[in-house]
C-alpha cells in the first residue's frame, strides 16, 4: 500500500512526503521494532526516546515531532488509524474452505456460500449457516440455531439450540452461548430448577474472547447488541441486556435482567447486580462492584460503585487512618486529662 493511498483514504495531513508519496508500505509494526517498509504510530510521550533512531518508512503522528526526521502522517487519532492498517496487511489464514469429512452436517442444515467447516464440528437439526463462515475443529451449533455471514468460530466454541449470532462475529475458543441462567426456586426446603426456555441474540460484528459464556433466557432473550467487545471470561447472565458498542475486560460478570447502556467500557473483574440499570456512556475501573442503578454517565470505581473522583478521596481517607487514629488517641487523653483536672 502506497503512501499517497494512505494518505487519501484516512484525510492524513503528510509532513515529509514531497518525492516520497509513491514509497510502499509493506507491513506495521511497533514503535520499537519498526524498521523500512513499515508504519508505525506515536501517540505517548513515553515512547519519545525511540524517535531519533526510529527506521520506520513513516510514523502515524497527532502532532508532527521534530525528533522524527522521516515522514509524518498527522491524524486527531494515529493508534486508530494504525489499528486499521494492521486489518489490511493481517489476513488471518483459516484453512482450506469447504467441508471436512470428519464433520458432522445434519442434512436439513443450511448452509451458505464459500464457507469453512473444519473437522470434529457438529452441526445440529435446521441450524443454518451463513456465507463466509468459519467452525473450527471442536464447533457444536444447536438445532435451529443461526450463524450469521462471515461470524468466525474458534475451536470448542459451543452455540445452544435456537440461539441467533449476527453477521462479522468473532468468538473465540471455548466460549459457550445459550446454557441455562441460573434460575432456582425454594421453598420449603426443596430447590426446584426453573426452565430457561428463551434464547440468546447476538447482533453484528460482536468479538467474545476467550472462554466467555453467555446465558440463555428464562423467557424471551438475552440480549447483545451490536459492535459489543468482550475480553475473556466474561459472562451475562439470563435475560441481560447489553447495549452497543459496550466493551468488557476480563473477567467481567452481569447478573441476571440487567441492562447494560450503550458504550458502557468495563474494567476487569468489575461485577453488576441483578435488575439493575445503567445509562449510556459509563465507565467502571477495574473491580468495581454496582450495587444500584447507575443514571448519571460517570466514570465509577470501587465497592459500592460511586464517581471516581469521590472513590480517590475516599482512597487518600484511608491511607490516612493510622494518622487519624494516633490523633484521636492523643485528643483523648488530652480530653480525659482536662477534665480530671477540672473535676479536682
Amino acid at each position: 500500500m502506497r503512501i499517497d493511498e494512505i494518505i487519501k483514504r484516512f484525510g492524513l495531513v503528510s509532513h515529509g512526503v514531497t518525492a516520497q508519496e509513491n514509497l510502499d508500505i509493506q507491513s506495521v509494526a511497533a514503535i520499537d521494532k519498526a524498521g523500512p517498509g513499515q508504519i508505525t504510530f506515536f501517540s505517548s510521550p513515553e515512547f519519545a526516546h525511540f524517535l531519533p533512531n526510529l527506521k520506520a518508512s513513516a510514523l502515524l503522528v497527532r502532532d508532527v515531532n521534530p525528533l522524527f526526521q522521516g515522514i509524518q502522517l498527522v491524524h486527531k487519532d494515529p493508534q486508530f488509524v494504525f489499528a486499521k492498517l494492521g486489518m489490511d496487511f493481517y489476513q488471518p489464514d483459516h484453512g482450506p474452505r469447504g467441508i471436512n469429512p470428519n464433520a458432522f452436517v445434519d442434512p436439513s442444515a443450511q448452509l451458505g456460500r464459500d464457507i469453512t467447516i473444519h473437522a470434529g464440528v457438529h452441526v445440529e437439526a435446521r441450524a443454518a449457516i451463513g456465507d463466509g463462515c468459519i467452525l473450527y475443529p471442536g464447533v457444536y451449533v444447536g438445532r435451529d440455531t443461526t450463524i450469521g455471514a462471515r461470524t468466525v468460530l474458534h475451536p470448542n466454541v459451543v452455540i445452544y439450540n435456537a440461539c441467533i449470532i449476527g453477521d462479522d462475529c468473532l468468538i473465540h475458543a471455548g466460549s459457550i452461548i445459550g446454557a441455562d441462567g441460573f434460575g432456582f426456586s425454594v421453598s420449603g426446603g426443596e430447590i426446584c430448577k426453573i426452565p430457561q426456555v428463551g434464547i440468546v441474540r447476538i447482533g453484528n460484528n460482536v468479538e467474545l474472547g476467550a472462554l466467555c459464556t453467555v446465558d440463555r433466557a428464562a423467557n424471551d432473550e438475552t440480549v447483545i447488541h451490536d459492535n459489543c467487545k468482550f475480553d475473556d471470561r466474561v459472562h451475562i447472565a439470563h435475560n441481560c441486556e447489553i447495549g452497543a458498542n459496550s466493551m468488557f475486560s476480563a473477567q467481567v460478570g452481569i447478573a441476571g435482567s440487567t441492562k447494560i447502556g450503550k458504550w458502557n467500557l468495563i474494567g476487569g473483574q468489575s461485577g453488576v447486580a441483578d435488575h439493575l440499570t445503567t445509562v449510556d456512556g459509563v465507565r467502571m475501573g477495574a473491580r468495581t462492584a454496582v450495587l444500584s442503578n447507575i443514571a448519571k454517565r460517570d466514570t465509577y470505581a470501587g465497592y459500592p460503585a460511586i464517581p471516581v473522583s469521590e472513590w480517590k478521596r475516599q482512597v487518600v481517607y484511608l491511607k490516612r487512618l493510622k494518622d487519624y487514629d494516633q490523633t484521636i488517641k492523643s485528643l483523648e487523653k488530652r480530653l480525659a486529662d482536662l477534665e480530671e483536672r477540672l473535676s479536682e
